[in-house]
């Protein structure tokens, strides 16, 4: 999702001042509107800690199947509503932070399929290779290490500053004196609560202070709250260490998955994992692979090459062949992959020579970017049936073959002409706006719609009004 530039830098700072759940809380609040809208519910903190619950975690997620082009199935855990509301408030947030290695081209903003089959256009060889079970081959345990790091940084700094009262924001925060002394203090209708001081390291701070003539500090210690409301208060803090395992969490679920065992032989095990399906899934996969993807583009310079990655399809493209079997730069591409913890599918790996069909992320790049003539031939004959016959006629031969080769759809049956438009979409968008096969075939879709859309009026006029009412449109619009 786009999302505009001052939006980005107050999320980016919220995030990177956020401590606490109420603090992440507000910070998801803050992005739900963006997506929703401004009348979008507000997310509620027992939402975040029932999605976060690892026994709820597993009930969260509609298993289905769908059918793959090149045989077999894809397995989609999709969540239900609540915690897939709250996964894509917490996608715009990690979005607006985190900027993914320019050599990746899926689930990037503003980049498509197009721009990373532009990259090899015109090479005598074109190397492809998929990664196994690209989703499901990160744990948890990653997601959650790699928010600890940059730029995402969930951890708990210690700060040597002095303790500046009037500058206290609400909410409770973590003061770490220059002693590397800890004091949790909270802001709450303008009142200073001490949330906790076991070994009294915020008095002593104090009357260091009082020495310095702090006088800011002197009527603080007249808040410090009973041992009933510091249970209470301690209950509410949460560090942001904690954070990362409470974002991973509601990122990851529990299923069955491949993991090779210490003989090299794959076997089912169950773990923690991305789960192909929710909105966080793709913006995290690029987030784990910052390092794949720098050290796949050293190698691709090392050996003078094009690289690109489109999530788990892997790109590299040159004049020169160097993609020999046990070659210095396979066992260079495979020994990187192999530290990264993920696995090559050698049934999808693949060299395409110049003089035949060259394929990237399922485009044509042999002269330019293009897509398949079976793409532009199936347009033609839906177009073509509608207008040979009619539109429930085009409609059924069309819901025929859709099922056949989707072989899962909605409960819901899919629209003809919604696909059909789609389609010439995505025809614009690789082939461009003024490319004369697109502008044909648009051109005989919207006459064919505008054609359905006013027998579609003149029809409920017939049902509403009658046949004389319906025969005034149909001559006023026969003579227009």
């Amino acid at each position: 999702m786009k999302i505009d530039q001052e939006n980005k830098v107050y999320i980016k700072k919220a995030f990177g001042e956020m401590q606490s759940r109420e603090d992440f809380l507000d910070l998801l609040n803050y992005a739900k509107p963006l997506i929703y809208g401004e009348k979008a519910i507000p997310f509620k903190l027992q939402q975040l800690t029932y999605y976060t619950n690892p026994w709820r975690s597993k009930n969260s997620y509609k298993e289905f199947q769908i059918k793959k082009k090149s045989g077999g199935a894809r397995t989609i855990y999709a969540p239900e509503n609540g915690l897939k509301a709250i996964q894509k408030a917490l996608a715009l947030i990690l979005q607006s932070v985190f900027e993914p290695n320019k050599s990746a081209t899926g689930f990037v903003e503003g980049k498509s399929i197009v721009d990373n089959a532009k990259e090899h256009i015109g090479q005598n060889y074109v190397y492809n290779l998929d990664l196994k079970d690209f989703f499901p081959s990160i744990d948890q345990a990653r997601v959650w290490a790699c928010l600890k790091l940059n730029p995402f940084n969930l951890i708990d700094k210690k700060t040597s500053k002095e303790f500046d009262f009037k500058k206290l924001e609400t909410g409770i925060r973590r003061f770490t004196t220059e002693f590397d002394e800890e004091i949790f203090y909270q802001l709450k209708k303008g009142t200073f609560l001490l949330v906790n001081d076991k070994k009294g390291n915020y008095k002593a701070y104090q009357k260091r202070l009082k020495k310095l003539d702090k006088d800011v500090f002197k009527d603080a210690a007249k808040y410090i709250t009973t041992d009933a409301n510091l249970k209470e208060l301690v209950k509410l803090t949460v560090h942001r260490e904690k954070l990362a395992n409470m974002i991973a969490s509601l990122s990851c679920t529990k299923m069955q998955v491949e993991r090779k065992d210490e003989n090299g032989s794959w076997v089912k095990v169950t773990r923690n994992v991305l789960p192909q399906g929710a909105p966080t899934s793709p913006l995290f996969s690029n987030v784990i692979c910052q390092k794949l993807d720098k050290r796949l583009s050293g190698v691709a310079k090392r050996f003078h090459l094009n690289y690109t990655r489109y999530a788990d399809d892997i790109t590299f493209s040159s004049m020169h062949n160097v993609y020999q079997e046990n070659g210095d730069f396979i066992k260079e591409v495979q020994k990187v992959i192999k530290g990264q913890n993920f696995d090559i599918k050698e049934s999808k790996t693949r060299l395409q020579k110049t003089g035949f069909r060259q394929e990237v992320t399922g485009l044509i790049v042999n002269d330019k970017v293009n897509v398949r003539k079976r793409y532009v031939k199936q347009i033609r004959m839906w177009l073509y049936y509608w207008e040979k016959y009619d539109y429930n006629k085009a409609e059924s031969i069309f819901l025929r073959d859709y099922f056949i080769d989707k072989g899962h759809v909605k409960n819901t049956k899919p629209n003809f002409q919604n696909v059909l438009s789609g389609k010439l979409e995505y025809l614009k968008m690789v082939k461009g706006f003024e490319d004369t096969t697109y502008l044909s075939l648009n051109k005989r879709f919207e006459k064919l719609r505008g054609y359905r859309n006013l027998l579609d009026t003149i029809l409920d006029e017939w049902e509403n009004n009658g046949i004389d009412s319906a025969m005034k449109i149909y001559k006023f619009k026969e003579n227009e």
